[in-house]
């Protein structure tokens, strides 16, 4: 569902304001990140773990309602054609174009050294004596609220920067918060952590999203479809190589080579990135590429 969302923006939005628009997407997603866990706590509580499916249930049929009276009326000048040779020219364009390998690299990467991190803060902080799940949860929570944030200033920071500053700089400031996880600092020192690492993460997360809608338009949806594909592959690697990386080489070693690599990712970007037409945008021409 998010990459069709991803999909729509792009292609209601021009170039030069797509990131911003994406942004402004994405603090629905964070907003919901951060609601959602606190939510479905209280309706566990009141209702138990069926409530909380009963209430998801009645909520994903209210948007699909929203939807479709939002989307009612508005016809396509250029239906998508659903055969299996649109599918095979779709992929094809996509990685015809020399950002694309970049693009998921990239984002790959990205899961592996942040998301993976996750599931190892509860442990990092029992280590520290603190025991409680929740002051967990809060940490993470952080991770969100900087997400939140840099949806609030993208706007201003993207001028600023442009999108290789906002890509050397997002990476950056994730490497800064992987260093400071590592010297295990108190709870609320790594909740503020946390926060400038979403911060951070969204900076050049978003501005891979921009590269990977502008790979194809015929078949953006399919390409900003490989974006998360390729994130959650990073999401599922990155546990596996930090508990190897912590079992064999120790916390602080595994965390700072994750810093290393961050760092690294985000010059790589910037470097290597262009602004470049997508091969098919001739194709649609009621959609700007």
């Amino acid at each position: 569902m998010f990459p069709i969302a991803l999909g729509l923006t792009s292609d209601l939005v021009a170039p030069d304001k797509r990131q911003v628009a994406i942004g402004r997407t994405l603090a629905g997603a964070m907003t919901g990140n951060l609601l959602g866990a606190s939510a479905s706590g209280l309706i566990g509580d009141f209702l138990g773990w069926r409530g909380v499916l009963a209430v998801l249930g009645g909520l994903v049929i209210l948007a699909s309602v929203a939807v479709a009276a939002g989307f009612r009326g508005a016809d396509l000048k250029s239906p998508p054609r659903t055969n299996l040779s649109a599918l095979k020219q779709g992929y094809r364009t996509i990685f015809a174009n020399p950002n694309a390998r970049v693009c998921y690299s990239a984002v790959f990467v990205e899961g592996c050294c942040v998301l993976g991190l996750f599931p190892f803060i509860a442990s990092f902080l029992f280590e520290m004596g603190q025991t409680s799940l929740s002051i967990a949860g809060i940490v993470i929570a952080g991770f969100a609220v900087g997400g939140l944030f840099y949806t609030l200033t993208v706007s201003r920071f993207l001028p600023w920067l442009g999108v290789k500053g906002m890509m050397i700089s997002g990476a950056s400031l994730v490497a800064l918060q992987l260093a400071m996880v590592a010297l295990g600092p108190a709870w609320k020192l790594q909740t503020l952590s946390l926060l400038f690492m979403g911060w951070g993460f969204y900076m050049i997360h978003g501005c891979l999203q921009v590269f990977a809608s502008e790979l194809s338009v015929e078949a953006r949806a399919t390409a900003l479809s490989l974006h998360s594909f390729f994130f959650f592959m990073g999401q599922t690697i990155g546990p596996m190589a930090y508990g190897f990386g912590i079992q064999h080489a120790g916390k602080l070693p595994t965390l700072l080579t994750s810093a290393a690599v961050m760092v690294v990712l985000g010059f790589v970007c910037a470097g290597l990135l262009r602004q470049t037409k997508p091969a098919d945008a001739a194709e649609r021409p009621d959609v700007q590429p």
